[in-house]
């Protein structure tokens, strides 16, 4: 008897350390131990597992990429090295635009906004979003804009669509996906706003955020901010020196708080990027203050801002580079003409009902180091 009892701990224990061995790994490889047999297949799988080797990699600047679009193509090039560029098989055939990118999930959109899909390249799954239940209405314009964001607590990745029925009386009409329910519904809101953009400029945990147009004073710019938990959209305004004096500004989230990033001068010998954010409140409810200052020492002609606090910055017609605030570095990215850049985690988050994506051949499945790479 007490030769089993020995042999239980024991097991326990080596489990307990194969545990502890196999959060220490990288995603690709993970991708591959799960063949290896159905103890790790499981382990790997736990939602216990993901979510502790998410936060252990979270930091770890090797799982760290940029997600870029262009004309030509699509791909994550790494933190570590923006000279590299990773060509990404996509989930389905058809034009489509990145909405939005949190934890290694990535959603995407069609040009019509009409097919919807979660994807996490680093897995290779991914899952079409069943149709939305409101209609467009063929009688009157609209835009249509998507948002994309994370509700820790329950654990719910969710879409949220708003449409935007600007000629006549001004309707807002927003319907939300839950991951967690598998099904849209009709959110209620009291905010009209001119949803003018096609998806959310920033996604910081628990909050969506949108730059739009008040409706009262279509001139003036504000902060549309939903949040994930109630469900309810909430007006932040926008310092009045960024809307008459910057030159552009952005929403971005900034080491995961909210933050303006702002190219503030128009001065050939002043060139610099501004950094705000909300001081004395949450939510919106505090004050914006000025935090960083960066003289930058060249024009730029388009920024776009990183979660790590680097920024993406472009020139047209050069080459985009990669630029770090704080060291000055500037290394140039593995890539042309970028239309849009998103931060990238890699993770193993995988969300009910997903499936391998179709197009991705055998030799593809064992991680991005398979498709292929160019160095600058």
């Amino acid at each position: 008897m007490q030769n089993v009892r020995q042999n239980s701990n024991i097991s326990v224990l080596a489990e307990e350390i194969i545990g502890n061995i196999l959060l220490r790994l990288p995603v690709k490889t993970l991708v591959q131990l799960k063949c290896v047999c159905k103890l790790w297949c499981a382990l790997i799988s736990t939602p216990w597992f993901i979510s502790v080797h998410l936060k252990r990699f979270s930091s770890d600047p090797d799982a760290h990429y940029i997600l870029v679009q262009s004309t030509e193509i699509n791909g994550l090039i790494p933190i570590r090295n923006p000279s590299c560029l990773i060509k990404l098989t996509e989930p389905y055939k058809a034009d489509y635009s990145v909405v939005g990118s949190i934890n290694g999930l990535v959603c995407l959109n069609d040009r019509y906004s009409k097919l919807i899909c979660l994807w996490n390249p680093s897995i290779h799954q991914f899952k079409m979003l069943p149709m939305h239940n409101i209609k467009l209405q063929k009688t009157r314009k609209c835009y249509v804009s998507l948002g994309f964001g994370y509700e820790q607590n329950s654990d719910d990745y969710k879409v949220m669509r708003i449409l935007n029925y600007y000629k006549g009386t001004p309707l807002n009409i927003v319907e939300v996906y839950s991951t967690k329910l598998e099904s849209w519904r009709k959110v209620k809101t009291d905010v009209h706003l001119n949803m003018n953009t096609c998806s959310c400029d920033a996604i910081v945990e628990g909050f969506t955020y949108w730059v739009v147009r008040n409706t009262n004073e279509p001139r003036k710019a504000v902060l549309a901010s939903f949040n994930l938990r109630s469900e309810m959209f909430s007006v932040i305004p926008v310092p009045e020196v960024l809307v008459t004096e910057s030159h552009s500004f952005r929403a971005i989230n900034y080491h995961g708080s909210l933050a303006l990033l702002a190219y503030s001068s128009h001065n050939e010998f002043e060139k610099c990027l501004e950094i705000w954010m909300i001081e004395g409140g949450s939510c919106g409810e505090g004050v914006w203050q000025k935090k960083f200052t960066f003289g930058m020492g060249f024009k730029i002609s388009t920024h776009w801002g990183l979660t790590n606090g680097d920024i993406v910055v472009e020139n047209a017609p050069n080459t985009p580079f990669l630029f770090n605030l704080r060291t000055k570095q500037l290394r140039i990215m593995g890539t042309h003409f970028i239309h849009s850049v998103f931060y990238y985690t890699e993770s193993l988050v995988s969300i009910k009902g997903f499936k391998p994506c179709p197009f991705v051949n055998e030799g593809e499945k064992e991680g991005f180091n398979s498709i292929e790479e160019k160095e600058r």
